[in-house]
């Protein structure tokens, strides 16, 4: 049984939930646009939300995918993928609340506006989460070279009783069980996310670096062997890592 097992990949995820379902992508940002071409590219109905007037209007057209004001795909969507900025996406639940509908799937890339906002969302809807390891640049470069991006998989609420089933399906599409699917929970996923990102990749890292930089300088070495150094050795680390 599926939760009996904490990776999945392809072959365990057996049931397509999200089949014959309008699948609405708010925003069309980094990993909006990703998660939309890969979902489109699967053969699911794909409705991208705009504000009206937005920028991305053009380039939604010209990668062949239908949009609609936000507002109609609160509405009209059975599950509604919310690919705005973190920071943005309470404010945007709070003002659509009552556009909602029972049955409704929400499901976003990462957790920390669930767990951490305002919006108090109804009982009557399911609150998942399916967040890939990766920019959405990655996500879709993956998935066009036939593989995909490791992804953490998580249901807040499960009002259907299949949040769960909806959740893989919607990983398996944008390629994310091709490498691995991970499940977790929205504390888990927002908190350790946080820590690796704030105290990890733009906290100890960089700081580690910058400073033996200029140590360096400061000792009268060469700025470009310095450079290479503390900077180039280092990505060549992480690309054997």
């Amino acid at each position: 049984m599926i939760l009996n097992k904490k990776v999945l990949f392809d072959n365990d995820i057996k049931k397509d939930s999200i089949k014959g379902k309008t699948i609405g992508v708010i925003g069309y940002g980094n990993q909006g646009r990703s998660q939309a071409l890969n979902l489109n590219d699967s053969g699911y109905q794909v409705l991208v939300g705009l504000r009206a007037g937005s920028k991305s209007e053009a380039k939604v057209s010209k990668d062949r995918l239908k949009y609609d004001e936000i507002l109609h795909v609160f509405k009209n969507a059975d599950v509604l993928a919310i690919m705005i900025p973190d920071n943005e996406i309470d404010q945007m639940l709070l003002d659509n609340i009552q556009n909602l509908k029972k049955g409704q799937t929400i499901l976003v890339s990462h957790g920390y506006s669930i767990l951490y906002g305002e919006a108090k969302l109804p009982s009557n809807v399911n609150v998942v989460m399916v967040a890939p390891s990766g920019g959405g640049g990655v996500v879709r470069s993956e998935y066009q070279k036939g593989f995909g991006i490791p992804a953490l998989v998580a249901v807040q609420n499960d009002y259907s009783g299949n949040a769960l089933d909806i959740a893989l399906s919607y990983a398996k599409a944008i390629g994310s069980s091709k490498a691995a699917v991970f499940l977790s929970t929205f504390k888990e996923e927002t908190e350790t996310d946080l820590f690796g990102e704030q105290v990890i990749l733009t906290g100890s890292i960089p700081m580690i670096v910058m400073e033996s930089y200029k140590v360096l300088l400061d000792e009268g070495y060469d700025p470009v062997v310095s450079w290479f150094v503390c900077f180039y050795e280092l990505k060549t680390i992480v690309d054997l890592m």
